[in-house]
């Protein structure tokens, strides 16, 4: 099992190599939270570090279905299960984690603590048990910063932020469609149905391989970032 301090603290080191991510860091930070409510706060139990995942998965998928409601339009349910495992395993595990592990399971347990902490400081139920208004009066106070006398403000800012990132970007980055078949050289332009998020934008899209070859050719000899990690089955 992951020690759950070690996680947060690597967790802040990754994200906060960015500026943009370090305003979500506030006040003493992830690891004295964890300091001073200990593992209980994450909702661990000694469980293993895949039902930490799982436990996740569902708070991440609720999450999802908040934000991207399915109204006129398609929302985050019309493309579950797939959607929220991509989302919380391959995109946040390697835009905001950067691939590394450790990190990623801090991340998680701030998923994990966004949903245990409410009942812990008298502010109501678990996200998971919230009627679907609660949740999004919860977000709000999350990203207004309202739990800083509780002392408990940035791992729910961790939790909800990241989620709220994740969520947002995986669904109008034009998931599924911009996911090739695995092992595929490019995207697959096939089965536009129902609408993704580039449709809804009114964008066109993805490319074809004659665009995307276009692309690849203005590419060459561009200097490669760190942090990508080859286990990623879609690179």
């Amino acid at each position: 099992m992951t020690n759950l301090r070690e996680a947060l603290v690597e967790m802040e080191k990754v994200l906060t190599r960015r500026a943009f991510f370090i305003k979500v860091v506030r006040g003493a930070g992830a690891a004295a939270v964890f300091d001073r409510f200990g593992p209980k706060l994450f909702g661990d139990t000694g469980r293993s570090e895949s039902a930490s995942l799982d436990a996740a998965m569902q708070i991440f998928s609720a999450f999802g279905r908040m934000v991207i409601p399915v109204d006129d339009d398609p929302g985050w349910a019309t493309f579950e299960p797939g959607i929220t495992t991509y989302a919380l395993d391959t995109y946040v595990r390697q835009v905001f984690a950067l691939g590394n592990d450790l990190a990623f399971s801090g991340l998680t347990q701030a998923i994990n603590g966004f949903n245990e902490i409410p009942p812990q400081i008298n502010y109501g139920p678990k996200f998971l048990d919230m009627p679907l208004d609660v949740q999004g009066t919860y977000l709000s106070d999350v990203l207004t910063g309202n739990f800083e006398n509780d002392g408990v403000q940035d791992i729910v800012s961790f939790g909800g932020i990241f989620m709220l990132l994740g969520v947002k970007q995986t669904f109008f980055l034009n998931y599924p469609h911009h996911i090739p078949d695995y092992n595929a050289e490019y995207q697959n332009l096939t089965g536009f149905s129902p609408k993704s998020g580039w449709d809804i934008m009114g964008f066109t899209g993805p490319v074809g391989p004659d665009e995307e070859k276009a692309l690849r050719a203005r590419s060459v000899n561009a200097p490669e970032l760190p942090g990508v990690d080859w286990r990623n089955p879609w690179i």
